[in-house]
């Protein structure tokens, strides 16, 4: 019944690129920040509305900036010193293995996905929620977690080439790292304007990730001038997806590529949305945070490859008892409720086999395992063969899924 005309590679390139400086702000700091810099502050700008969403935010208060320390150029030596040469060998491997990672990534004859983040909020050694999805020479990225913009550099993923990031809901282990994902690329190399696309609030969310990093920002374009650092471009374009619906609707189109997202069910988060990327008669969904719904169900029919959420619903409740012993209710309440939004091993096994979903891939994986633990197997993908007879990925961390065009 499944005809697999996917093939997979399992490689995790750990290779690191050298990153550049700038702390990491939390979510929590950043929420608080946009909160005084919209409030404090004589005005330049008559509010914080904007006419359009292409629109920067417009910020109260100016921003400081000391002078600039005069800048000297190394004395370089020919021949060149030991150290330089390493350095040079260094810098030239490192160039050659990006550009060797993005060709491989950008091949048009293919699509090839990337689980960078396969973990949740439940401590482990996975990243949190990331997906990457390149298609037709085209880097969309859904969802960027807590350590989703390190592991895209450990796996040498082209990040200053990302055409548009979609959220598929504002939970933090999906969010938290996008202020990174915007950061860095622009440091690194973007020089474009990145779109977000997300439900109701996203605006609220690139607003505010946009203004934590304004500082930091315009420090760096003063450091090293607007020919290497324009900041005008390093900010993130929120565009907000009206509830698209259990049947779904195309949000963005582009070199025939056609993303298409749809509601699922993560309550009490409304909406919380699920992708479907179709190129060239193949197609990968991405659930979201989801029930088993009706929505999903359509979706993923006939789907090349399903990136779906799963939870082993028997070890949450045991987990849930065992907390209860311990006479810590706060604790079992919290899994409690974690059962209620997330989808099951079964019904993941009966949706994926009743849709003739070719591939499925498991991410965001409950409870979340490090990547080499061998309970994934045993728990997750175990009793989903029992029920699912096509391919089956438990995914690590930086795993690469290719679907080869006809």
């Amino acid at each position: 019944m499944h005809q697999n005309s996917t093939t997979t590679s399992t490689t995790d390139i750990t290779t690191s690129r050298r990153r550049l400086g700038g702390p990491r702000i939390a979510l929590a700091a950043a929420a608080l920040l946009l909160a005084g810099a919209l409030a404090a502050g004589t005005s330049s700008c008559s509010d914080t509305s904007r006419a359009s969403e292409s629109e920067p935010l417009c910020i109260d208060g100016a921003l400081p900036v000391g002078e600039r320390t005069p800048l000297i150029d190394a004395v370089c030596t020919d021949p060149p010193s030991a150290l330089s040469a390493a350095a040079e060998q260094q810098q030239r491997a490192n160039a050659e293995a990006a550009a060797a990672s993005a060709a491989e990534l950008q091949r048009r004859d293919a699509i090839t996905i990337v689980t960078c983040g396969t973990g949740t909020p439940i401590p482990s050694d996975r990243v949190q929620a990331c997906t990457a999805v390149f298609v037709n020479g085209l880097f969309l990225l859904f969802d960027a977690g807590d350590g989703a913009q390190r592991s895209m550099e450990r796996s040498l993923l082209p990040i200053t080439e990302i055409d548009a990031l979609f959220l598929t809901h504002f939970h933090s282990d999906h969010i938290a790292d996008v202020g990174e994902v915007i950061s860095r690329s622009w440091i690194l190399g973007r020089t474009t304007e990145l779109p977000v696309y997300g439900g109701e609030a996203v605006r609220r969310v690139v607003d505010g990730f946009n203004a934590v990093y304004a500082l930091d920002d315009q420090y760096r374009e003063a450091h090293h001038g607007e020919d290497i650092l324009n900041s005008r471009v390093e900010p993130a374009v929120p565009h907000t997806i009206d509830d698209p619906g259990a049947e779904g609707r195309v949000v963005y189109e582009r070199d025939g590529v056609a993303v298409t997202a749809f509601r699922v069910n993560h309550p009490p988060i409304e909406p919380a949305l699920g992708y479907r990327i179709d190129y060239a008669g193949k197609s990968v969904v991405i659930s979201g945070d989801t029930t088993d719904t009706a929505s999903l169900r359509a979706m993923s029919e006939g789907a090349d490859v399903l990136v779906s959420e799963v939870m082993n619903r028997d070890v949450l409740e045991a987990v849930e008892c065992a907390l209860k012993r311990l006479d810590d209710p706060r604790n079992a309440r919290l899994i409690r409720d974690i059962r209620t939004y997330h989808i099951g091993t079964t019904e993941l096994a009966g949706l994926a086999q009743n849709a003739g979903v070719r591939t499925l891939v498991l991410t965001h994986q409950v409870p979340s395992f490090d990547n080499a633990d061998p309970r994934v197997e045993l728990l997750l993908a175990a009793p989903i063969r029992a029920i699912y007879s096509g391919e089956l990925i438990a995914a690590k961390d930086g795993q690469r899924i290719v679907v080869e065009l006809e």
